[in-house]
């Protein structure tokens, strides 16, 4: 790609990259649906979003706890507890869609996200007797379920379900899950409370089936208990079934590598200055990964390249730490640039 005076377009190696990403996590992405959603980096911005960082977090508990599952599932609890207080890998207990099956470019409208997730902001872990084994990407499945919400250094543990349709239909779309949530963390809740709307007009009350339906149509509902409506916690769908929150991370990635073009040509930052210290004045910027999996720029024509931090304790939401962070996220770094090595 070849840089101008007047415009740099970054987009190209952006998926590039994300394409790269989706073959080195093994993603489902079958570009079967329209064309508008054949995008990598959409794709690879809903696995990025899902994925939970290991990290040591702080669980709190709502008032559900202590729930009576079976002996096999405390156990399986337990293990996860372990893992989040230690800033273990959580990942493999999720649900298989998380890179199996969900395909933000699918046919199918269901199978494009998850839709509790997308909705509520709700991740779910299975709790398997067996500890997932290192060598499979994910643990067994079991006939339990976590409902959790995660945060950079908590989690909410909101309650434990049986993984059975027969005793718990509507699995992922029951309300009483919010209303948990809602009712225990309710300062937590707040902020995404609608004020000054005091109820939802409606013909009759809405139920678990209706919310996946909906769901399933793309159509978002704000959730309304005890005289109060909040919006979904998640952020709800697009018409396309897509996660909209996915849209908007993806879409912020684009205009962050615009942003970047326009910064390589400014001559008051570094790179067009040391470059015309080369005489080099129509630069060949393309975006590079580093061995660590980080990113940055290379300009082709002097060999140079510039290496973006992850973290600029000068700037806050420094450009390029967001970019790099968002498109490439430290722990997905190492395994992306370890495919791409082996698979050019």
């Amino acid at each position: 790609m070849s840089g101008t005076q007047h415009r740099i377009d970054l987009n190209k190696e952006v998926v590039e990259i994300a394409e790269k990403a989706i073959e080195a996590f093994g993603l489902s992405y079958d570009k079967t649906a329209h064309s508008n959603l054949h995008d990598p980096l959409l794709r690879w911005c809903d696995f990025v979003l899902r994925y939970i960082p290991p990290a040591k977090r702080i669980i709190y508990k709502s008032d559900r706890f202590p729930v009576s599952v079976s002996d096999d599932a405390k156990i399986g609890l337990k293990r996860i507890e372990d893992l989040f207080t230690t800033g273990g890998d959580v990942n493999p207990y999720q649900s298989k869609t998380l890179t199996l099956f969900n395909d933000t470019s699918s046919k199918k409208e269901k199978k494009r996200t998850d839709g509790l997730w997308a909705d509520w902001d709700i991740h779910h872990l299975h709790l398997p007797l067996n500890p997932a084994d290192p060598m499979e990407k994910y643990s067994d499945r079991s006939g339990w379920v976590l409902f959790l919400r995660i945060y950079k250094n908590a989690v909410l543990f909101i309650d434990i379900k049986k993984h059975d349709s027969n005793v718990e239909p509507d699995l992922f779309s029951q309300q009483d899950l919010m209303r948990t949530f809602i009712r225990n963390w309710p300062e937590e809740a707040e902020r995404h409370q609608m004020k000054g709307v005091m109820g939802l007009a409606r013909n009759g009350p809405i139920t678990d089936a209706d919310v996946a339906k909906l769901r399933s149509n793309g159509i978002n509902v704000p959730f309304e208990i005890d005289g109060k409506v909040y919006v979904p916690l998640g952020m709800g769908m697009t018409t396309a079934v897509t996660a909209t929150r996915v849209s908007i991370f993806r879409d912020k990635i684009y205009r962050y590598a615009s942003e970047i073009g326009e910064a390589l040509l400014d001559d008051k930052k570094q790179f067009m200055q040391e470059l015309q210290h080369l005489s080099i004045d129509k630069p060949d910027f393309q975006i590079m990964m580093f061995d660590d999996g980080g990113l940055g720029i290379h300009e082709k024509g002097s060999d140079k390249a510039w290496k973006f931090a992850r973290m600029n304790p000068q700037v806050h939401n420094d450009l390029f730490c967001v970019f790099n962070n968002s498109l490439m996220p430290e722990w997905a770094g190492p395994v992306v640039i370890s495919h791409w090595i082996n698979n050019p």
